[in-house]
């Protein structure tokens, strides 16, 4: 049976993917389609679904990218918008369902309205929230599709073999994880709205609660969406950013943290850590200790003699390498205040072996001195941009024995893994870590060794772009 899907009032256009995210796919085996264009409506079969979330099918040998969908699901189509290379389009009607569809959690999600799913939204338009790719899949086929995602981007853009991936390591809560939400005020006549950027990045969705989010911020968001005098001071260029630790339950405050503000306090495996409220901290704390005592695993098992975190934030990996007695560790980061606050938490814990460098990275690593290289791991954890070609030139000059690379963008991750193999290092082992169940977005962590037997050659860094990302997701 053909079941229809909710028509949108407005589909703002998908944003294309980035250079070098594309599958590489076969045609699905379906008659030819010829003269569709935009306003066609084909029926399509998913072959796949690629990163950010949108299932792959093939109309006319073009790659089309249809949002809300499921490998192996057969669907009737809209095309919205041709872009040469490739379509976008809109799933109408589900002629055959994946037995890993369910209902989303969240009334913003996507919705399929089938008495068989039992869902109570069926009059919103498709993908009303952006944020959410994946609700209407079981947990379990969505770290299917994103360790699919990481596997054939290490591939396709690094050259990895299949063998060097371990197996992937779940959230332990796919909901109520998030204890950070940024939602964004909007003023639209007499409407005051706080919530998400739809796909347009122009328009404001409310949200009255997020499913991510722990229940102390869905709490605090409830009772200010509730409050007449707090929706008043509702602006188009306010942020309300809200937040949780266990110790100092839920805050907010409007769009920076003063400098005054106290500390927050979170809880990691080393013990509690003095955070700014701005500074970066991950946003899963359950599946931060996870990747947490894999960093360490790592480290006790090379026993380095220096240990250099880059990107080091309030210097979390950099504490756990002088926990371990590692007699040379060196933190470094741009941001001045989670520094400051690094500093304070290895006073705390006792840790007086730490040399914190306030410094960008691909500034302050070519200024270091390594005495042994050979006895060096180095721990990246970039933001979305990864590290591009200057610090990857800086680190095949230092050439470290060893490097983590911590990422939360497989594809600039893959770009620099494929320069880092140009200059003599070998992928050990890849494993994604899903910091942001439901989302489009995960983490990874990417184990290089320097090949001794390798020579120091002059670095191309060729066919290969580097976008504009921000780390937080």
């Amino acid at each position: 049976m053909v079941v229809p899907l909710p028509q949108p009032g407005k589909n703002p256009p998908l944003t294309p993917p980035r250079r070098g995210t594309s599958p590489n796919l076969h045609s699905p085996q379906f008659p030819s389609l010829e003269g569709l264009g935009v306003g066609s409506s084909p029926s399509v079969q998913i072959t796949e679904v690629t990163t950010g979330g949108r299932g792959v099918a093939r109309v006319e040998g073009k790659v089309c990218f249809i949002p809300g969908v499921l490998p192996g699901e057969t669907v009737t189509i809209e095309i919205t918008k041709d872009r040469g290379g490739f379509l976008e389009a809109r799933a109408t009607a589900l002629i055959t369902t994946s037995p890993n569809r369910i209902t989303p959690a969240c009334p913003l999600a996507f919705a399929i309205p089938s008495s068989s799913l039992h869902t109570p939204h069926s009059t919103l338009p498709i993908s009303s929230c952006p944020g959410c790719c994946y609700q209407h899949a079981t947990y379990e086929e969505e770290i299917r599709i994103k360790n699919q995602q990481l596997r054939s981007t290490l591939s396709r853009q690094a050259g990895c073999t299949e063998d060097v991936l371990l197996p992937p390591v779940p959230s332990p809560s796919a909901l109520g994880y998030r204890n950070k939400l940024s939602l964004h005020g909007q003023i639209d006549g007499k409407d005051r709205r706080l919530g998400y950027f739809m796909e347009d990045n122009l328009t404001v969705l409310d949200v009255p609660s997020c499913p991510l989010a722990v229940e102390p911020i869905n709490a605090l968001l409830k009772e200010l969406h509730g409050s007449p005098s707090f929706r008043r001071t509702l602006r188009s260029d306010v942020t309300i950013i809200f937040r949780w630790t266990q110790k100092d339950g839920a805050l907010w405050w409007r769009n920076k943290a003063a400098e005054n503000d106290v500390w927050l306090i979170e809880s990691s495996p080393l013990g509690t850590l003095s955070v700014p409220r701005d500074s970066f901290y991950q946003m899963n704390p359950g599946l931060a200790e996870l990747l947490i005592n894999t960093v360490l695993k790592r480290l006790s098992n090379a026993l380095p003699q220096t240990v250099i975190d880059l990107y080091c934030g309030v210097g979390v990996f950099a504490l756990a390498a002088a926990n371990l007695g590692i007699p040379r560790v060196i933190g470094m980061d741009v941001d001045g205040p989670g520094l400051k606050a690094a500093a304070f938490n290895a006073k705390k814990l006792g840790l007086s072996s730490i040399e914190w460098i306030t410094a960008p990275a691909e500034k302050g690593m070519i200024k270091l001195k390594l005495d042994q290289p050979d006895q060096t791991t180095l721990i990246v954890d970039p933001p979305r941009t990864g590290m591009g070609r200057q610090m990857t030139r800086d680190i095949l000059t230092q050439r470290p024995a060893r490097i983590l690379y911590i990422s939360c963008a497989p594809d600039t991750m893959a770009r620099d893994v494929a320069w880092l193999k140009e200059g003599g290092y070998q992928v050990q082992s890849a494993q994604l870590f899903d910091m942001f169940p439901r989302t489009a977005h995960f983490e990874s962590l990417t184990e290089l060794t320097l090949d001794p037997a390798s020579t120091p050659s002059p670095f191309r860094g060729e066919g290969r772009g580097e976008g504009v990302h921000h780390k937080e997701v």
